[in-house]
């Protein structure tokens, strides 16, 4: 593996370190040492991603479906890295972490292929039912535009797919809305790569 963990909290493109540590628990290997979030890093997070905001949010469709492609080339490219620490972390074999690494890219690309494609525009979502009692039909209307930084808490069971990079993150992402993930404490490394 050529990636060395640095165990480090990435803010504002910026690798952090707390003062306090834990030593993860991995399936296999050595215990790698991690450290702990505080209040004021994630209110440090917050701020960077509400700064971002103003400039990502009012980002073209074009360069956020960029910017999903190139996430999703740097996952394909640190592939056997990112299946090798998942392995580690988890215990599950290489066949699903691929595939989950596999539906993480699939999920960054097709989110970007669907705000290039703009189908999603001059849409209205309306299910409530014309009859509907006691109440009358609400009136719902689609506000097509970022609402601000989104908060994103990592799955036990998904390392990658829906804790760090695929899901709600590229979701997120894609509506022009900057993320701040919060990885699960299971499976640090591979939020961290």
């Amino acid at each position: 593996m050529s990636y060395t963990l640095t165990g480090k909290h990435l803010i504002a493109g910026e690798w952090v370190a707390g003062e306090q540590t834990f030593q993860s628990e991995p399936a296999h290997g050595p215990a790698n040492t991690f450290p702990v979030g505080t209040p004021a890093m994630v209110d440090q997070a917050a701020r960077a991603a509400e700064e971002a905001f103003w400039s990502y949010g009012y980002s073209t469709r074009e360069e956020r479906a960029r910017f999903l492609n190139k996430i999703a080339d740097e996952i394909d490219a640190r592939g056997e890295e990112i299946t090798e620490i998942g392995t580690q972390e988890t215990g599950l074999p290489e066949a699903r972490l691929n595939g989950e690494r596999g539906r993480t890219v699939g999920q960054l690309r097709l989110f970007a292929s669907h705000i290039l494609a703009g189908d999603y525009l001059d849409r209205r979502h309306d299910e409530a039912l014309p009859d509907r009692a006691p109440l009358p039909r609400p009136d719902l209307r689609l506000m097509q535009r970022p609402i601000g930084p989104v908060a994103v808490f990592g799955a036990s069971n998904f390392p990658l797919a829906f804790s760090v990079a695929g899901g709600d993150t590229a979701a997120a992402l894609a509506a022009g809305c900057p993320v701040v993930v919060k990885g699960h404490s299971a499976h640090p490394g591979t939020g961290e790569i």
